[in-house]
């Protein structure tokens, strides 16, 4: 049995907790409605397929008059890939390699060669372990820039670093970025 002072105060918590579990469960039943009337997310800034499809061109066309074959590919912002490809004779582990220093250099706004330190360092290592999919400090991986704005990256590998970067560069003005 319980004091006239505790049973009310039992009863007013059991009523309250009526009221917020009634509460509750009316915010989660209406949830989905709520999240399916918005649509689907908005994509990251990001190159058209269209054009990252042309900057892979203009990238092998620059490493064809090197004399090198290449694999490069193209991220949004994000690091998500749009676009890679491999020309004939380049090295099976070179599309790995072109998107991850593809994916370093859009998800921190630098060239990846500039990341070198950093990727060096335990702290990058961890980070490297945790995400899916590697990420290369090296040479070859330019930001594709947009009204001042990061928009993704372009990366290539499978010749000398400087040769990598070369051709990304060539490919840049594609997107109308001068970097």
């Amino acid at each position: 049995m319980c004091r006239r002072s505790q049973c009310g105060s039992v009863r007013l918590s059991g009523v309250l907790a009526a009221v917020i579990f009634g509460a509750a469960a009316a915010v989660f039943a209406a949830a989905p409605a709520a999240a399916q009337q918005r649509g689907a997310p908005a994509a990251p800034p990001g190159p058209s397929a269209d054009q990252a499809m042309a900057a892979l061109h203009a990238a092998q066309e620059a490493a064809e008059a090197l004399d090198v074959s290449l694999s490069c590919a193209v991220v949004d912002s994000r690091g998500d890939l749009i676009a890679l490809a491999r020309m004939d004779g380049a090295r099976f582990y070179t599309t790995d390699v072109a998107r991850g220093k593809a994916r370093m250099s859009a998800l921190f706004g630098q060239p990846s060669g500039d990341m070198a330190d950093f990727g060096n360092s335990p702290a990058f290592q961890s980070f490297n372990e945790t995400i899916p999919g590697p990420l290369y400090a090296f040479q070859g991986a330019l930001p594709i820039m947009r009204n001042g704005e990061l928009i993704g990256a372009m990366g290539c590998s499978g010749a000398a670093s400087q040769v990598d970067e070369d051709a990304v560069r060539a490919a840049l003005a594609v997107f109308g970025s001068s970097r």
